[in-house]
């Protein structure tokens, strides 16, 4: 269960999300070079690094949820449930790919979402590779922006992968994102959107439904962002009023709580990772362009709460 949406602003556009999760996890940010081996695909050829990558990723290990490359390319990824959404065996005339590497693939190779959506039918989802051994293929949907704010989310269809045009530059969770849409415009009229009663008759809920329905409301009537940081403030306050807190939602499956871990906004103008976690709300900031040079890195931040006292010289100075 995750939330994902898409600022524009003049020049460039902020992807961000929160990751809701409902086992215990840990998190890390992790720096991708140029070159570097992140993979395997599923006939046993290593998967390379063309172009360098920043994001999030669980317990330093290679997939990232979410991310950047050098060249402004941002997307992430949600979970997605559905039927027969993966092919079972492999097809030596096409690329076959775990869906678990599949963003790192997209992040590492493809400078803008034109060059990706001309891929996509070379691709080949399977849940098995070339021995028939079955491997890790999570069920998963992305969402991508780039440098020129196009928009998309790339959907797992019986092997393969389809894409949709967004517009409406919001992803959650299942069901298929035109079956969303739908459901979008049963609620409001999305070119009339100033008709419709938000405080009074926007979805409450935490489904997919709703909080699609509720975060396209939110990103469409917020005010303008110029740049930069008016649309990384504007997209940490859409995504605070999304969040899971802690205890809302219990796992019996996994005894757990699900709540939202950490909430990301990436820049696709400056190459700019920005986090924090469920607890301390100070965000952290780490561009590509500071990473030059450096090997794979991982980098951790802060998780607890951070208070700061009041500097009492400075309100005194002020006083004076």
């Amino acid at each position: 269960m995750c939330t994902t949406i898409v600022m524009d602003y003049n020049g460039g556009s902020v992807l961000a999300r929160n990751l809701d999760y409902e086992v215990p996890l840990e998190y890390n940010v992790l720096y991708l070079p140029q070159g570097y081996t992140y993979g395997q695909d599923l006939l046993g050829n290593d998967l390379k690094a063309k172009y360098k990558a920043l994001g999030l990723a669980f317990y330093n290990y290679d997939p990232l949820k979410d991310g950047v490359n050098e060249h402004g390319l941002v997307g992430c990824t949600n979970y997605f449930h559905a039927m027969n959404i993966h092919a079972d065996h492999v097809d030596e005339s096409k690329f076959n790919i775990s869906s678990l590497d599949y963003l790192n693939y997209a992040l590492t190779n493809f400078k803008n979402v034109e060059e990706l959506v001309a891929d996509l039918p070379n691709i080949r989802v399977s849940t098995k590779d070339s021995e028939g051994n079955k491997i890790i293929c999570p069920d998963f949907h992305h969402i991508f922006v780039d440098t020129t704010g196009r928009c998309v989310v790339v959907q797992p269809e019986k092997g393969k992968y389809i894409y949709f045009e967004n517009p409406y530059k919001v992803m959650t969770n299942s069901p298929s994102f035109p079956r969303h849409i739908k459901r979008l415009h049963k609620c409001m009229d999305p070119n009339n959107i100033e008709y419709f009663k938000g405080a009074k008759d926007l979805p409450g809920g935490y489904d997919p439904v709703s909080r699609f329905i509720k975060a396209y409301y939110l990103n469409k009537t917020h005010v303008k962002p110029k740049g930069t940081r008016e649309a990384l403030e504007a997209s940490y306050t859409i995504m605070e009023m999304m969040k899971m807190s802690e205890g809302m939602f219990y796992s019996d499956i996994h005894q757990y709580h699900t709540y939202t871990r950490y909430i990301c906004a990436y820049d696709t103008k400056n190459r700019l990772l920005t986090a924090r976690s469920h607890n301390n709300s100070k965000v952290y900031q780490l561009s590509i362009e500071a990473l030059e040079g450096m090997g794979r890195t991982a980098i951790p931040f802060k998780t607890n709460l951070e208070i700061e006292k009041f500097d009492l010289n400075q309100c005194i100075k002020k006083t004076e």
